[in-house]
């Protein structure tokens, strides 16, 4: 006896109405775009729209592969809210997954206001939204296996999130402020370079004077 259970077959469903409605589902459905892998063409970072090229192919009834057409002015997600926004330079390239709406987006994506359908297209990638993804083409440090990271796909500029602290790591820091306020205790390992001065409590120490200056080897007062 085989090991393996006999599939239930039932000949109605290979002539009878119930195979003729199943074929009739199926070419519905094969008309219906839902969401496919995709790839950037082209990028407009100010007007966050893209051309894609989704990378399922069609197959034809001659099983023969058809490459999906290019999809252009396809918004971008930007995540974001409260007048935030989280932004990436897209390339050329870069993949992600096209996701179709439900009805015809265009008049909507014009004006950004409740609107009408414009045509009776459903679920169709001309009416798409690309939602980014590096797949997995990145690489994260074993120290950072626990932790939240936003980093290069490299690795080598990266914000760690742990349950104690924040760790950045890169070639440069730049901070560009009016003012950058520190609680807390402050400890370098390397040198400290003051440009525009340096205060310690309200001593200024590029202009500052020490009382009792003798000359010889004795040592000077304090700070005034």
């Amino acid at each position: 006896m085989s090991k393996y259970a006999t599939p239930s077959y039932d000949p109605a469903n290979a002539g009878g109405l119930a195979g003729t409605l199943r074929e009739v589902f199926k070419k519905f459905m094969q008309g219906i775009d839902d969401m496919l892998p995709a790839k950037i063409v082209t990028y407009d970072r100010e007007r966050n729209l893209a051309t894609i090229q989704p990378q399922v192919m069609v197959l034809t009834t001659e099983n023969q592969t058809v490459a999906r057409p290019l999809f252009a002015s396809v918004p971008v997600l930007a995540v974001g809210g409260g007048n935030f926004v989280l932004s990436f330079p897209l390339k050329p390239g870069d993949l992600g997954w096209i996701k179709a709406n439900d009805r015809d987006i265009s008049l909507y994506l014009q004006s950004g206001l409740e609107a009408a359908p414009n045509t009776q297209r459903l679920h169709c990638f001309a009416d798409g939204v690309f939602i980014p993804d590096v797949m997995r083409h990145y690489s994260i440090a074993d120290e950072d296996a626990a932790n939240a990271v936003l980093q290069s796909t490299d690795g080598k500029v990266c914000i760690s999130l742990s349950s104690d602290k924040i760790k950045i790591t890169a070639p440069t820091i730049e901070l560009q402020a009016a003012e950058v306020n520190c609680t807390g205790n402050l400890t370098t390992d390397g040198r400290v370079i003051g440009r525009g001065g340096v205060t310690f409590g309200d001593t200024p120490a590029e202009s500052h004077c020490h009382s009792g200056v003798r000359s010889g080897i004795d040592i000077s007062g304090g700070p005034v």
